[in-house]
């Protein structure tokens, strides 16, 4: 239908709704994988606080050799603080991100038989990796002590001096590694932007062809998300390509993408035709959990109660899945059985509509 796509083109619309999908792919990409994060570093920015008060009896002081081990034994910066009210000072600057201290006899209970207690302090109120790092922190500094103790009292028993080592060698095999940092976040990317371009592309496709005679816009609704989407994923890919140097994920990137897109601008757009733009009340809210409905960011199992519900109920977590496979080589499909049905019950109320409006208006004349 030529006819229908000059009558596009004369559309006020016309441009943003080849465009925006496109700029959506592209700069959402740009921005997230030319500045991936690097979790070693995050980890080496960490910097912890020691509060040391234990005054002995023994020398060297218990509490320095246990600092020593956890200076080896964890990933952080550890900074040495005179005093508990500086300390807290120095996290409420966010100078420091968390604060363990040593109590005055901790080298006294060390060398007995009898349990400890540490304190730590940490907030909130910092970077949300801080803040993070500083929630789990307890239970690793709790083990990491407890194994030097337990080391340490074995020693003292035995008459020996402790092993300052660590006890346990670590042989390590990663299945799938990422060949480069913007690796990671890619699969994020892929599904993150294939929803919101589809929901905006089909937000301006839609409102663009509303004037429209009724099958001449079910059939721009049909064939330019093809293409607009088409061209989207293929900026999106080579985002990808040039960010991973992965340069054999190319053609599934562009595939994969351009698949799933496709079948959720057909779905909206159908879902449009029968509701109007208020399908949004429930369309936008989907795709802006998809950084937790997806799988990509954090399995759908960590989400609250109520979204993991819909994770299971709908398989969300599966694109995410594909798409990880796609970037790591792992296993993982798309779930065509849902995308087909998504894609055909889209196409179904959208050609439905215009048939069964056409019908009527013939009817009423």
């Amino acid at each position: 239908m030529p006819s229908s796509i000059s009558q596009f083109r004369r559309s006020e619309l016309f441009k943003p709704a080849i465009i925006v999908p496109i700029v959506i792919m592209l700069f959402f990409s740009i921005f997230n994988l030319t500045a991936p994060s690097d979790p070693a570093r995050i980890a080496y920015a960490f910097e912890l606080g020691v509060v040391n008060k234990d005054i002995g009896p023994s020398l060297p002081l218990v509490s320095n050799q246990a600092i020593k081990t956890l200076s080896k034994s964890l990933p952080f910066k550890l900074t040495i603080i005179k005093d508990s009210e500086t300390a807290r000072e120095a996290l409420s600057r966010g100078e420091i991100a968390s604060v363990i201290t040593f109590p005055k006899n901790f080298s006294q209970l060390a060398l007995s038989d009898e349990k400890l207690n540490i304190e730590i302090l940490n907030s909130q109120h910092l970077t949300i990796s801080e803040t993070q790092i500083s929630s789990q922190l307890p239970g690793t500094i709790q083990m990491a002590l407890s194994t030097f103790i337990a080391n340490l009292r074995l020693a003292k028993s035995n008459n020996q001096a402790p092993v300052s080592g660590m006890l346990v060698n670590t042989n390590i095999e990663t299945l799938y590694s990422a060949k480069s940092l913007a690796s990671v976040p890619s699969p994020f990317v892929m599904s993150f932007t294939s929803w919101l371009a589809s929901m905006v592309g089909s937000i301006l496709l839609f409102l663009a062809t509303k004037q429209m005679p009724l099958l001449n816009r079910a059939y721009l609704r049909t064939l330019i998300p093809i293409m607009v989407m088409g061209s989207a994923s293929l900026v999106l890919a080579i985002v990808i390509t040039l960010t991973t140097l992965q340069w054999e994920s190319f053609l599934m990137a562009w595939l994969s993408v351009w698949l799933v897109s496709v079948c959720l601008s057909w779905l909206f757009l159908g879902v449009f035709e029968i509701i109007g733009l208020a399908a949004l009340l429930i369309i936008l809210p989907v795709v802006q959990y998809q950084s937790v409905l997806s799988g990509s960011m954090m399995p759908v199992s960590a989400a609250p109660e109520w979204l993991e519900l819909i994770g299971n109920s709908v398989p969300f977590d599966a694109i995410g899945g594909a798409y990880r496979a796609v970037i790591f080589g792992s296993d993982g499909n798309l779930p065509f059985t849902w995308l087909l049905g998504a894609a055909l019950i889209g196409l179904f109320l959208s050609w439905g509509s215009a048939i069964f409006k056409g019908r009527m208006k013939r009817t009423w004349k």
